[in-house]
This record gives structure tokens, C-alpha cells and sequence, in this order.
């Protein structure tokens, strides 16, 4: 069995996973949105999985998403909240 606290690092980790693929596409020249299999696929995860992590970041505000969990983008507070989470050097 998995304590909550490893579940929460889990999913947190999973967030930044995520968050980090949205700031990789910021990089294009004409960045697009993001689709979640695309996502899904890079993170070795179903999408079942992913939409769970999506909907709470989407509520955190970090991503923006379409109602059926589509397609994805990151926002300024998800940019920030990134910066925020990686440990520094």
C-alpha cells in the first residue's frame, strides 16, 4: 500500500513532468497546444491516468485544457509554478 504522502509526491512529480513537456513546446516557433497523448505517450502513462493529473492541474490553474481533456497548454502561474518547484542548485 502507498502512504497519501507518496501518492501526493507521485502526482506531483507527474505535474511537473507534465508542465515541463507545455514548456518545451513554448519553444517552438509557432507553439501549438499540446494533445494529451502526446503527453501520455512521452510520460509512458494511459490516458485515464493523465486526465486524473490534468483535471487537479487545471484547477491549480497551471494548464489550460478544453473540456475533454484534449488538448493542453501551460499558463504564466504554471510557468511560475514550475520555477517554484525545481530544486535549485
Amino acid at each position: 500500500h502507498r502512504t497519501n504522502r507518496e501518492m501526493l509526491m507521485s502526482m506531483n512529480k507527474r505535474k511537473l513532468e507534465v508542465l515541463s513537456i507545455l514548456m518545451n513546446n513554448l519553444k517552438e516557433i509557432q507553439p501549438q497546444l499540446v494533445p494529451s497523448s502526446t503527453i501520455a505517450g512521452q510520460l509512458n502513462m494511459n490516458l485515464l491516468q493523465l486526465q486524473t493529473v490534468l483535471k487537479s492541474m487545471e484547477g491549480m490553474g497551471v494548464i489550460e485544457t478544453d473540456p475533454d481533456l484534449q488538448y493542453n497548454l501551460i499558463t504564466r502561474e504554471g510557468l511560475q509554478w514550475f520555477e517554484q518547484q525545481r530544486p535549485h542548485a
